[in-house]
C-alpha cells in the first residue's frame, strides 16, 4: 500500500540509506535487515511477562520461536495463544486494527484520506456486532479467552520502532475487533478488478475488453489503467493490498491412499499471498481437552485456517467467487439512502470530515472521490456477503476438532467470506473437496457490464447460498483433489474472474505421470516451476519471428526458446529471453493497435497466453518484419545484460515501512533469487519483464502433512514466526524455505516435549 512511495532509485539517496542501515545495526537501533535482538533475549522477554498461567499451562518454543500451547482446559489455551500473538505480532495486530477500521491517515498523513474513506465505505465492521450476538456460547468463550491473553501482554509490552514510527500506541482489543480481523482478512480478492473496471465501463472498446476477460478470467491484481501512467489510483492500491491480505490465491492438493507410498493420504498446502515482513500467517501448535492440532492462524484471528488434528488434515484456495455487486442506484433509491458523517484524523495535519452514504443495497461506494472522479459521478453501491452475520470463527473451530471429511464439510457451512475451496482427508482414507462459501443466488452475470440494476440485484440477492446447497466432491476414482483458484466445473453463478488453468493442469499432469507418491515427492510437485502454457506461448512466438531473422544472434534466441521448456528455474536463460521478448512483443503492439495506451488486461497471462499469438497474427507483413527485428534485437541486448533468470526476478522482503524512502532500507530484507512465475505451482508473480523485478505476491508459506503418522506434519514461512522490528525471528526462515526445508509441527507428546524444549508454565 505504501509502494507507490519509493524505495528511492537515486544513487545517492540510497546510498544515504545504507549508510543509515549500518550506522543502525552498530547503536543498536532495532530493524529487518540488521536485527539486534537473539531468540534468547526474546524468549527472556516472554518469561518476564506476568500471565495468568494456570497450573498445568505450558507454552513451549522451539527455537524459531513458534509456539506449541499445552493447557488443561480451552479457555487457557486460548488465552495462551492470545499472549503469544500479543508478543509476537503486536504491532503489526494494530496497524491491521487501524487499516480495518479506516484510520490509515493517523499513520501516514493526509495522502491516505481517500483510502480511509473508500475503507470506512467497505463497512469491515458493519456486522459484527450482530455476529457476536449470533455466535455460540464456546466460541464466545474462546474468542473472551484470548482476547484477555492480547490484552495481558499488550499492558505490558513496549512500543514498537514501528510503532512509533507510524505514531501509533496500542489500544486494547474487544472481541468485535477480532471479528473485524476476521472480515478484513475476508475482503474480496475481486475488488482490485471491480475497481479498475469502473473507469473504463464508458469507453468504446469496453464490452470488448469485458467479454475476454469474462472468457479468459484474470489474475487478482488484473487492472483497466494505462500500463505507463506513474501510479494507480487510491481505491486500486487499497483494493491491492487487501488482495494480499486475503486467502487470494494458493494451492491445495490432496491423494487418498491408493496413491501414495505408504497407503495413506498425503496433504500439501501453498497459500499465495502478500510476500511482507512479518508473513501474513503464524505457526501453532494447540493441546487442550477438544484441540489437538496444528496450523497457521491469520494474526488476531484464533483459528487454524489450514492444518492437521490427529483424524483430519484440511487446507484449501481461494474460490474466487463473486462475493460482491456493484449496483447502479437510480433516483429512487438515492432518495431513500441515509447519511452519516465520519471524522477522518490526519497525522501532521487537521481532521477531514467525509459523507457516508448507505442505500438498501449496501454503501454508496463512490461518495469516496477516489472512485467517483473514475466514473463521473455515477452513483454505485456495494452489495457484500461479508455484510451478513456468517460466523467463519465457528466453523474453523468445529474443523479443527473434526474427526473426518464428513465433519469438515458440514463444518463449512457457515462460512461466508472470504469464498473457499476446502480440500480435506483424514485417517480412514478418505479425500474431499467443499465449497466454502455463502453467496447470493444468481442465475448468470450480465452479459456486456458487470454492475448490475437494482431489480437484478434485489433478485439476486434474495436467498443466501451455503457450503451445503454447492456440490461437494469425496473420494474420486482417480485418487487425488486439486485446487488452484481454477474455474469450478458444473457451477453456474459463482463468478466469472477464476484464474486459467495453468497451475490445475500442471498438477494433474504431474499426478497422471506418477503412481505413488512420497512425500518428497508431494514436495517436489508443490515446488514445481515448469508453466506448459509458457512453453507453449514461447514456441508460437518463436515461429512468428523465424521468418523475420537475419542475424546469427538472433537466430540463437528464436531457437532457445523454441526448444525450452518452459521451467523458470533460477538458473534458466531462455526464461529470460522469453519474457524480454515477450515484453518487447506486447508493447509494440500496444503501440500499433492502441497508439501505446492499451488496457492493462492485454499485459495478463489470462490474455497473454490465450490471445497475444491471434493477435500478432492480424499484423500485416511489413508491421510483423519491422516489429521483429527491433524486439529480438532489444531482448538479445537484455538477455546478454541479465544472463540468468534469478538474476532479475527476486525476492525482497519488505516491513510495511520499507516502502518509505531512504528510511525504507532499515525495513527491507536483502533481496535473492525467486524461482518460479505467473502461474507455476510455485508461485512468485510478476508482470511484463523489462529490466530488474521483485516478487511482492505469490509462495509464502507451506504445509506437507502425511496422515499415516501423527508427527509427520511441516510447515514453513516467507520470513518468520516473529513480527517484532528487531528480532532475528522475524527473517530466520528464509534459509529453510531456500534450501526446501520445514520446521516440523508434531502432535504425539513425547515428539512435542523433544522438538519444543523452552518451556514457560506456571508451577502447582
Amino acid at each position: 500500500m505504501l509502494k507507490h512511495l519509493g524505495p528511492s532509485r537515486n544513487r545517492l539517496l540510497k546510498h544515504i540509506a545504507h549508510l543509515l542501515a549500518k550506522l543502525s545495526a552498530k547503536m543498536g537501533w532495532l530493524s529487518v535487515r540488521y536485527p539486534s535482538l537473539v531468540f534468547e533475549q526474546r524468549l527472556a522477554d516472554f518469561k518476564a511477562l506476568d500471565l495468568n498461567l494456570q497450573p498445568g499451562t505450558e507454552v513451549r518454543f522451539n527455537e524459531f520461536f513458534v509456539p506449541y500451547i499445552i493447557a488443561q482446559s480451552d479457555a487457557q489455551a486460548a488465552y495462551a495463544l492470545g499472549a503469544v500473538a500479543e508478543f509476537q505480532r503486536g504491532p503489526q495486530l494494530q496497524f491491521l486494527k487501524r487499516l480495518a477500521q479506516g484510520r490509515l491517515a493517523e499513520m501516514g498523513g493526509a495522502g491516505f484520506v481517500d483510502m480511509d474513506h473508500l475503507i470506512r465505505l467497505l463497512g469491515f465492521g458493519t456486522v459484527c456486532s450482530e455476529m457476536w450476538s449470533n455466535m455460540p456460547e464456546p466460541s464466545k468463550a474462546w474468542v473472551s479467552a484470548y482476547v484477555d491473553g492480547l490484552n495481558a501482554v499488550q499492558a505490558q509490552r513496549p512500543r514498537g520502532v514501528d510503532e512509533k514510527l507510524l505514531g501509533i500506541r496500542p489500544e486494547p482489543f474487544s472481541p468485535l475487533d477480532i471479528l473485524l480481523l476476521g472480515r478484513l482478512a475476508g475482503a474480496d480478492v475481486n475488488w482490485s478488478i471491480y475497481f479498475a473496471l469502473i473507469e473504463q465501463r464508458s469507453s468504446n472498446d469496453f464490452v470488448q475488453w469485458w467479454h475476454q476477460l469474462r472468457q479468459f478470467g484474470a489474475g487478482i491484481h488484473t487492472s483497466f489503467d494505462n500500463p505507463s501512467a506513474p501510479e494507480p489510483n487510491a481505491a486500486q492500491r487499497i483494493a491491492d493490498f487487501l488482495s494480499g491480505l486475503s486467502r487470494s490465491g494458493s494451492n491445495s492438493m490432496v491423494l487418498s491412499g491408493q496413491r501414495t507410498a505408504s497407503g495413506h493420504p498425503l496433504m500439501v498446502n501453498d497459500p499465495h499471498l502478500g510476500q511482507h515482513a512479518p508473513n501474513v500467517w503464524m505457526m501453532a501448535g494447540l493441546h487442550s481437552p477438544n484441540y489437538q492440532c496444528v496450523g497457521l492462524m491469520f494474526p488476531g484471528v484464533p483459528v487454524l485456517g489450514l492444518g492437521r488434528n490427529p483424524r483430519l488434515a484440511w487446507g484449501g484456495t481461494n474460490l474466487r467467487a463473486a462475493s460482491s455487486d456493484m449496483v447502479h442506484l437510480g433516483d429512487s433509491e438515492l432518495a431513500q439512502t441515509t447519511e452519516s458523517v465520519t471524522r477522518i484524523r490526519v497525522r501532521w495535519g487537521w481532521s477531514r470530515i467525509r459523507k457516508l452514504r448507505s442505500s438498501a443495497h449496501g454503501p454508496v461506494l463512490t461518495d469516496c472521490p477516489a472512485l467517483g472522479r473514475l466514473c463521473g459521478q455515477v452513483p454505485l453501491a456495494l452489495r457484500w456477503a461479508g455484510h451478513w452475520p456468517t460466523d467463519e470463527i465457528t466453523s474453523f473451530l468445529q474443523a479443527m476438532r473434526a474427526n473426518n471429511v464428513d465433519q469438515l464439510h458440514e463444518a463449512m457451512a457457515g462460512v461466508g467470506v472470504t469464498p473457499l475451496n476446502v480440500l480435506g482427508a483424514d485417517v480412514d482414507g478418505n479425500i474431499g473437496h467443499v465449497l466454502a462459501a455463502t453467496l447470493p443466488q444468481r442465475d448468470s452475470f450480465p452479459e456486456n457490464d458487470w454492475v448490475l440494476s437494482p431489480l437484478q440485484a434485489s433478485s439476486s440477492w434474495a436467498r443466501r447460498l451455503c457450503a451445503r446447497d454447492f456440490p461437494s466432491s469425496v473420494n474420486p476414482a482417480e485418487g487425488y483433489l486439486v485446487s488452484a483458484n481454477n474455474r469450478p466445473a458444473a457451477v453456474q453463478g459463482l463468478g466469472f474472474l477464476f484464474n486459467g488453468d495453468d497451475r490445475m493442469a500442471r498438477a494433474c499432469g504431474l499426478f497422471s505421470a506418477h503412481r505413488r507418491f512420497t512425500p518428497a515427492e508431494l514436495l517436489d510437485l508443490q515446488l514445481d516451476v515448469t508453466s506448459p502454457l509458457a512453453e507453449k506461448l514461447s514456441s508460437g512466438l518463436a515461429d512468428f519471428c523465424r521468418p523475420h531473422v537475419v542475424k546469427n544472434s538472433h537466430h540463437i534466441l528464436v531457437n532457445s526458446i523454441d526448444l525450452w521448456s518452459g521451467n523458470y528455474d533460477t538458473g534458466s536463460m531462455p526464461a529470460l529471453q522469453f519474457e524480454f521478448l515477450l515484453n518487447a512483443l506486447v508493447r509494440e503492439l500496444a503501440v500499433l493497435r492502441y497508439r501505446g495506451r492499451a488496457p492493462s488486461l492485454m499485459m495478463e497471462w489470462t490474455w497473454l497466453s490465450q490471445c497475444l499469438i491471434p493477435e500478432l497474427g492480424k499484423l500485416s507483413d511489413k508491421e510483423r518484419a519491422a516489429m521483429v527485428q527491433m524486439c529480438i534485437e532489444e531482448a538479445s541486448r537484455l538477455a546478454q545484460k541479465w544472463q540468468l533468470w534469478g538474476n532479475v526476478h527476486k525476492i525482497r522482503l519488505r516491513h510495511v515501512l520499507g516502502h518509505v524512502p531512504i528510511l525504507g532500507k532499515l525495513f527491507s530484507a536483502r533481496s535473492f533469487p525467486a524461482a518460479g512465475s505467473r502461474e507455476t505451482l510455485m508461485k512468485n508473480a510478476h508482470g511484463l519483464i523489462q529490466g530488474y523485478s521483485e516478487s511482492s505476491y505469490g509462495s509464502q508459506s507451506r504445509h506437507l502433512s502425511d496422515l499415516s503418522d501423527l508427527d509427520s506434519n511441516f510447515f514453513v514461512l516467507l520470513g518468520g514466526q516473529d513480527g517484532w522490528v528487531g528480532s532475528h525471528g522475524m527473517l530466520d526462515q528464509i534459509p529453510l524455505w531456500q534450501t526446501r526445508q520445514s520446521i516440523q509441527m508434531p502432535l504425539r507428546p513425547l515428539t512435542i516435549q523433544d522438538r519444543f524444549p523452552h518451556v514457560i508454565s506456571r508451577l502447582e
